[in-house]
């Protein structure tokens, strides 16, 4: 691959906006509209998985089960114990699947993209049990707004959309013989979740935060991901 060219970059980011700027004007397309349409394209491209969105970093560190996701002493924001489970599509769970967790700390930032952040804060990879469960401990992220660059801004005003991201918890998991899965998980009553400018908050990633009854905690919540087989794998278990 070549070495980026900033200004070039800069030239086609400018003439995909102002393309698209007259898309908007000569069909009059509405903001959901935009949204239907960026869902759909989405469909098309990963299925049933959810934006991966630009902070993932490969090799996390691999935690023990149930272990805790690295993070500062006295991190800030509410401690929150998450769990749930990988199962296949036909209900069999998804013993030993890997999954890899990264998100922003509470003030909507990521270890890696933030300065005096410890590189690997609030990222880990941890195997899913015999039963395919799984289950670790973080904080409860917070809510930011995307970079305001000169070309996102433009197209936002054009769009008359907000910058927020509701709060989520990225999830990317890799089992044999099934598909990887790249997802968010959202939390319910965000104020942001109808209005997130990625337009990526369905209602099937969304879980509640609960009031924890383990004292080492202050919330809890839970999800449950399903992966697709590879056609090898499905013929395999034929």
């Amino acid at each position: 691959m070549n070495d980026p060219n900033p200004a070039r970059a800069t030239k086609i980011a400018g003439d995909i906006v102002d393309s698209l700027k007259d898309v908007i004007r000569r069909r009059q397309v509405t903001i959901d509209e935009f949204r239907e349409t960026i869902d759909y394209v989405g469909s098309v491209v990963r299925g049933d998985s959810n934006v991966e969105g630009p902070f993932f970093v490969a090799d996390a560190p691999l935690l023990d089960p149930g272990g805790v996701l690295p993070m500062r002493p006295g991190e800030p924001g509410e401690q929150l114990l998450f769990s749930g489970s990988v199962r296949s599509t036909d209900g069999c769970p998804l013993a030993s699947a890997m999954v890899d967790i990264w998100q922003a700390d509470d003030a909507g930032l990521y270890s890696q993209f933030a300065p005096d952040i410890p590189q690997w804060n609030l990222r880990g990879r941890i195997r899913t049990d015999a039963d395919g469960r799984f289950a670790f401990r973080t904080v409860v992220p917070a809510a930011y707004d995307i970079p305001g660059l000169p070309h996102t801004a433009r197209l936002l005003g054009i769009l008359g959309m907000e910058p927020h991201r509701p709060a989520h918890v990225h999830v990317k998991i890799a089992a044999d013989d099934h598909r990887d899965l790249t997802t968010q998980v959202y939390f319910a009553g965000d104020p942001w979740l109808e209005r997130d400018v990625v337009g990526a908050a369905k209602p099937s990633l969304v879980t509640q935060l609960q009031d924890s009854a383990d004292t080492a905690t202050d919330r809890e919540c839970a999800f449950d991901f399903v992966l697709t087989p590879t056609r090898r794998g499905a013929a395999e278990a034929v």
